[in-house]
């Protein structure tokens, strides 16, 4: 492994004799509204809203989403918008799988306090953070109520001193240390591989959040080391003199690998109502219609305050569900929902510790998995079409 070109190394001398950089293997959720000037802090409930109420979230896009055509239609525009639900649905899934390849980025600088303590999330102001690359894995993180690991974490040199953090992360002294947090799309030998951390279009340029060729945090003073491209120069192209190699970037097929995960999950959604299996006799349907209008409650109240914000309920008439009472776990719930739909089974005991709306469980499916389900077993969602075996974790965090 090694830097692409002269740049580069001229570029990384500069960057680690101004920057302190450090590994930060759990960076709170909470810290994504802080950031994100979210009025309360320690809940994800605007996320939430977001997600699933915002024009183009969850409820209006999986609706629409039925017809294949419209699929089709959006692909061929090729857009990458991080608000659009396909896109926050692709990151909440990688985020479930443990799927991250490149790092996320967040700079710091103090303002008006001693120390920054990520387990003491009551300040206000006492520090500035910006995030990017990382924004929409971290919002996710912040859906999802699970912490990010593989976080590079940056600080200006002329304002750094001992302690900054109350936490101890392990700091990256050199490139060489950084290069492993990079995975490229394909196996191949590392010694092949070349990484490059500056865009030429960005040499000259100030503007738009660029300083020295690459991503600059102008806020906390600090550029980021952004990889741009992560070239496998095992072969070169020299017929017609052009030495660059096939970028290994999973970036690149960034676009392709959201809607590719999307595929079917609106259609096996709505092929049959959405069935809840329980062994509780307590009204399951009324507890989470409750849950939802106290969400369609609480957006209605933010769109008050900010005038220009929007959210859309029109749709939630067809997000209907249905609750089936059994005596016990069914050992084979996809032939109890006759082979159709996602079904989702809640114990009992488990019930009134749930506090997600009912739909939202339904992130953690895809094509290809068969279900998810909780350490306990107590709560799972079958994909009940699937015939594999495939199976993600829901946490506790994540329903609680």
């Amino acid at each position: 492994m090694k830097l692409l070109n002269k740049n580069n190394e001229k570029f990384i001398d500069y960057f680690f004799k101004n920057h302190k950089v450090f590994v930060c293997n759990d960076l709170p959720w909470q810290l994504f509204n802080f950031e994100n000037s979210k009025s309360q802090k320690n809940t994800n409930l605007q996320t939430r809203i977001e997600y699933l109420f915002s024009k183009n979230g969850f409820f209006n896009e999986t609706y629409k989403e039925r017809n294949k055509e419209y699929i089709e239609k959006e692909r061929k525009k090729h857009l990458d918008y991080c608000f659009y639900h396909r896109q926050r649905r692709y990151i909440v899934q990688e985020a479930i799988a443990n799927n991250f390849h490149n790092p996320t980025h967040h700079s710091f600088i103090i303002k008006n306090v001693k120390q920054i303590d990520f387990n003491n999330l009551e300040f206000d102001g006492g520090f500035q953070m910006v995030t990017h690359p990382g924004h929409t894995r971290f919002e996710s993180s912040c859906f999802l109520k699970k912490n990010l690991d593989k976080c590079f974490i940056y600080v200006n040199k002329d304002e750094y001193f001992d302690k900054y953090f109350k936490q101890r992360f392990l700091e990256i002294k050199n490139i060489n240390q950084a290069f492993k947090y990079w995975e490229p799309v394909k196996t191949i030998d590392k010694k092949n591989l070349a990484f490059d951390f500056l865009s030429p279009k960005y040499f000259h340029s100030e503007d738009r959040g660029f300083k020295n060729g690459t991503k600059y945090h102008k806020q906390t003073k600090c550029n980021i080391l952004k990889l741009w491209e992560l070239q496998d120069i095992s072969y070169i192209n020299k017929s017609k003199g052009i030495i660059k190699g096939d970028n290994l970037l999973h970036t690149q097929s960034y676009i392709d690998k959201f809607f590719n995960s999307s595929k079917d999950i609106a259609e096996i959604m709505f092929e049959k109502k959405l069935t809840i299996y329980t062994n509780s006799t307590d009204d399951v349907k009324l507890y989470f219609k409750l849950i939802r209008n106290k969400l369609v409650s609480s957006a209605e109240k933010i769109m008050e305050k900010k005038k220009h914000t929007q959210y859309f309920f029109d749709k939630l008439k067809y997000y209907d569900f249905d609750v089936v009472v059994v005596d016990k776990k069914p050992k084979d719930i996809s032939e109890l929902n006759e082979k159709k739909g996602f079904a989702i089974w809640i114990d009992q005991s488990i019930l009134y510790n749930i506090k997600r709306e009912i739909y939202e469980f339904t992130f953690f499916t895809r094509k290809d998995i068969k279900s998810a389900e909780t350490k306990d077993g107590k709560i799972s969602i079958t994909n009940c079409r699937n015939t594999g075996d495939k199976k993600w974790k829901i946490h506790k965090e994540f329903y609680s």
